[in-house]
């Protein structure tokens, strides 16, 4: 098993070194020439999106919650990239911009724009850290090796598998990936519901309820219900990691259609993870830890091949996720940071600036995944912080005139420091290095009920209020801040 999965791993390096011959500058490397096409738009941002989470940490909390713990996978995703087709895909790719970042320039100025790449990339090293977590859990399942040292062969192959290709190589690997990622789960729900150990009528009601139980019988609040639901749906909404995929589009109106057809694809194949979660509970399976659970349910139901098969799902799942994030970190941090200090640069150097923040990114990734985060803990973090100022401002600024340099700064700064210490960012960072110290620092640092949703409306009232103070000439200079006419798309 462990020949096979090495075999796998080493196709996708050959694909990325071929496509690697492709890249000659910044644009072939982050956005892949805006070669892609419907199909390859569509495959390529499913097969990001469809990361570990969905694959592993799905089905393990949809065993232990009911459906109330699928609110993010699939439906959650699923809406967002509904949303994503909606409203980003057709105005961001027709702006010709490569990171979202590039279009907060364009509309707010620099300054927002680098706000925003500030507040984005520490998430996006977050949500890889939560794919390299899940590489290295599957590399010690199937080799039975130390979680630590899996750890690091994965962070070292995903690494360096990312750098050489760029987004074209990933691209390539994902039409192979996702292929294998269909095959595999198709094939485990086929035999779980072959075996007669699992049966639909055993699911009792308890696990089709929408909203957590708590221990005491009760059921949690509506604040967090709704909290629960707006982190993926909006929280993921700006995650570059997706949007680099479309805006390597033909046309915006390719983009578009890219991202219905993704959005298909992920309710339809994130559905059989919250079926085995549903139908695993119902039997009475149990697994080691909720991250492992789909895995072990695996290796108990299926033969040796077969689940050779789903461990390369798996092993797809999360290259084709991590290594499109590692490539979003380094584009916003060539793109938006070092290319606004370092000016005209020739293209090989932003070339080489673009693969060496790619290792860099990876090496804090590793960093974060072997702190003992599970992986749906770094996800919700991942999806939460920083982003609420962001879609406030990205979305009033892409279908609107509404606002400007000011008012997108505002709502960033109130968005992420109502997330900061709405989850609770202060005592997760100490309990990084010291649980003990980080249990007993107060209770302000803890987090509270419902702090994404109050990130969105904080972030929400401040661009209103300061925009209409911009609209009225009492703050804010017009001759520093782009005016939203001459913004591409509106």
């Amino acid at each position: 098993m462990v020949a096979a999965l090495a075999v796998y791993i080493v196709l996708q390096f050959a694909i990325a070194v071929w496509a690697s011959r492709f890249v000659n500058s910044e644009a072939d490397y982050f956005v892949a020439g805006r070669r892609f096409g419907v199909l390859m738009v569509g495959v390529s941002v499913f097969a990001t999106w469809f990361g570990a989470e969905t694959v592993m940490g799905a089905s393990g909390a949809i065993a232990e919650e009911g459906l109330a713990g699928g609110r993010a996978d699939p439906f959650g995703y699923t809406i967002c990239l509904i949303g994503m087709a909606l409203f980003l895909a057709y105005k961001l790719r027709e702006s010709g911009v490569m990171t979202f970042p590039d279009y907060m320039q364009l509309r707010f100025g620099q300054r927002a724009e680098v706000t925003a790449a500030v507040l984005t990339i520490p998430t996006s090293i977050i949500w890889a850290s939560a794919q390299l977590l899940a590489m290295g859990q599957i590399l010690s399942e199937t080799a039975g090796i130390d979680l630590g040292f899996a750890l690091f062969a994965g962070a070292v192959i995903i690494i360096l598998y990312t750098t050489i290709g760029g987004l074209l190589g990933d691209a390539m690997t994902d039409m192979v990936q996702g292929t294998v990622m269909m095959g595999g789960l198709v094939i485990l729900l086929i035999t779980v519901l072959a075996t007669g150990d699992f049966s639909f009528s055993h699911i009792g009601a308890e696990q089709l309820q929408w909203r957590l139980t708590e221990e005491d019988g009760t059921k949690e609040s509506w604040l967090s219900t709704i909290d629960a639901w707006m982190i993926p749906i909006v929280g993921s909404l700006v995650a570059q990691e997706a949007i680099s995929r479309f805006l390597g589009a033909k046309s915006a109106s390719v983009a578009r259609m890219g991202c219905y057809l993704a959005s298909g694809l992920y309710l339809v194949l994130g559905a059989i993870p919250l079926v085995i979660g549903l139908l695993g509970h119902a039997a009475g399976f149990e697994a080691e830890s909720t991250d492992s659970y789909l895995p072990e349910l695996a290796s108990q139901y299926l033969s040796p091949l077969m689940y050779t098969v789903l461990m390369g799902a798996l092993v797809s799942a999360i290259l084709s996720t991590v290594d499109t994030t590692l490539l979003a970190v380094s584009a916003i941090a060539s793109r938006n940071l070092i290319e606004r200090v370092a000016r005209n640069l020739p293209e090989p150097r932003k070339l080489l600036f673009g693969r060496s923040l790619t290792l860099v990114a990876g090496l804090f990734a590793y960093a974060i995944a072997a702190s003992g985060e599970t992986i749906k803990g770094l996800v919700e973090i991942a999806s939460s912080f920083g982003s609420a100022g962001i879609a406030v401002a990205l979305l009033i600024g892409l279908h609107s005139k509404f606002g400007r340099e000011m008012a997108a700064l505002g709502a960033m700064v109130a968005g992420a420091l109502a997330s900061f210490f709405g989850e609770g960012m202060p005592a997760w960072f100490v309990s990084l290095f010291d649980e003990g110290a980080s249990a007993s620092m107060p209770g302000w640092t803890q987090g509270y009920e419902g702090s994404y949703l109050f990130a969105v409306l904080a972030a929400l009232a401040v661009y209103l209020v300061i925009g209409g103070l911009e609209s009225r000439g009492l703050i804010g200079d017009r001759k520093k801040s782009p005016a939203a006419i001459d913004a591409p798309g509106l």
